[in-house]
């Protein structure tokens, strides 16, 4: 679809509107007669829009006598039209020519360069390498010795077992697979207890090494023994100091509360929306394909691919919240769940949540969240030995 919009873009294309009371058949028509238009936008019962190249327009004659409509032009688009608009202006002409000369050389470069696959690895600390190895923006796709750098990133980074760069049009990707590292030694010479890091009721115990001193569905406090590394044998040996070892899970709790203005508006895309494609680099482009933008209020969203260019333009509306609670409470339920995720650690499984709203007055809606989990409590901590 792309290279066919391109191309009726450089053999030119005109927008018509169409006025009648069989939009529908005349849709129909064109498709059987193999004359295709896009960008049509129903504007109502009987009007309607659309592009169509200009041998496509000439062959509607018969149709808008057949169906009784009325076919006129709106606009005129393509380099065709925009050359005999600026015919007289040859600076700009010879301007056009040097543009598109600059275009083909920007293309021989790199503009972006991005990383695939960092997880544990800062994906900064990756790309700094690679400018170090002399792939950044700017530089000649030509100047660039993909497997020599793949292996000088193995060894200046070697928390990376794999690495591939690849060239995708005026963009370097660099997809890398991390290294597993081998696990933390123990060091099991130096005694130690396992104490609780917070508070909970013990879940589950695994005792590696040590004397378990609670036991499963009992209730402890932050810094309470959980496992002793102080082992007596009063009819033996005697004292035997271990590094406890174990795994306690237990059953935690967390609380987080956010708060939302209900006399402050908001902004919400109403899900209509216009395209402008370029080509071309930041304030050096050129439309190819353009739709009017009809809103006064948009967010715009850009892409960028190489030299292609896309803005979005999402139409916006101004709401208030105490307008619309149900929306506001599925914002603050939102920003609790983030509040909440933010509190508990690595590794700990969510298995409840409950969520409260309070409202002041009404003025301010309130969401209070309580969230159960399951985590491992147990902290080492060293004994001094006397």
């Amino acid at each position: 679809m792309f290279f066919y919009v391109l191309w009726n873009y450089l053999i030119g294309y005109v927008v018509i509107r169409v006025e009648g009371l069989s939009l529908e058949k005349f849709i129909n028509l064109t498709v059987s007669r193999g004359i295709h238009l896009w960008g049509i936008d129903r504007q109502n019962y009987t009007t309607l829009t659309a592009k169509i190249s200009i041998k496509g327009f000439r062959q509607l004659h018969g149709i808008s006598h057949k169906i009784r409509c009325r076919i006129r032009i709106v606009d005129k688009r393509g380099l065709p039209f925009i050359l005999f608009r600026y015919r007289h202006r040859k600076m700009l002409a010879a301007g056009l020519i040097l543009f598109l000369f600059i275009i083909y050389g920007l293309s021989s470069f790199v503009w972006t360069v991005e990383v695939e696959g960092a997880e544990e690895i800062n994906p900064q600390k990756v790309l700094s390498e690679l400018e170090s190895l002399g792939v950044q923006a700017g530089v000649l796709k030509s100047d660039i010795d993909s497997l020599w750098i793949e292996n000088q990133l193995i060894i200046r980074i070697p928390e990376l077992s794999w690495a591939s760069l690849e060239i995708r049009g005026s963009k370097a990707v660099l997809r890398v697979r991390e290294s597993v590292l081998p696990p933390v030694l123990i060091d099991r010479d130096t005694p130690c207890n396992v104490v609780a890091a917070k508070d909970g009721i013990i879940d589950k115990m695994i005792v590696l090494d040590g004397q378990a001193m609670v036991s499963e569905g009992q209730t402890v406090k932050k810094g309470q023994l959980l496992i002793s590394g102080i082992i007596e044998h009063p009819n033996t040996i005697g004292v035997r100091y271990v590094h406890s070892m174990g795994k306690i899970i237990a059953r935690t709790w967390y609380e987080e509360t956010v708060e939302l203005s209900l006399k402050e508006p908001f902004r919400q895309r109403t899900g209509r929306r216009s395209e402008i494609r370029y080509i071309g680099w930041e304030r050096f482009k050129v439309p190819y394909m353009k739709e009017e933008v009809p809103f006064l209020d948009f967010d715009l969203e850009v892409k960028q691919d190489g030299f292609f260019i896309l803005e979005i333009y999402h139409e916006t509306e101004e709401i208030y919240w105490e307008r619309n609670k149900h929306k506001a409470k599925q914002m603050l339920e939102e920003l609790a769940n983030q509040k909440v995720r933010k509190k508990i650690p690595m590794g700990a499984k969510i298995v409840d949540k409950k969520l409260k709203y309070d409202m002041i007055g009404s003025e301010k809606l309130i969401a209070v969240i309580y969230a159960e989990a399951l985590e491992d409590i147990g902290m080492q901590q060293d004994i001094a030995i006397h």
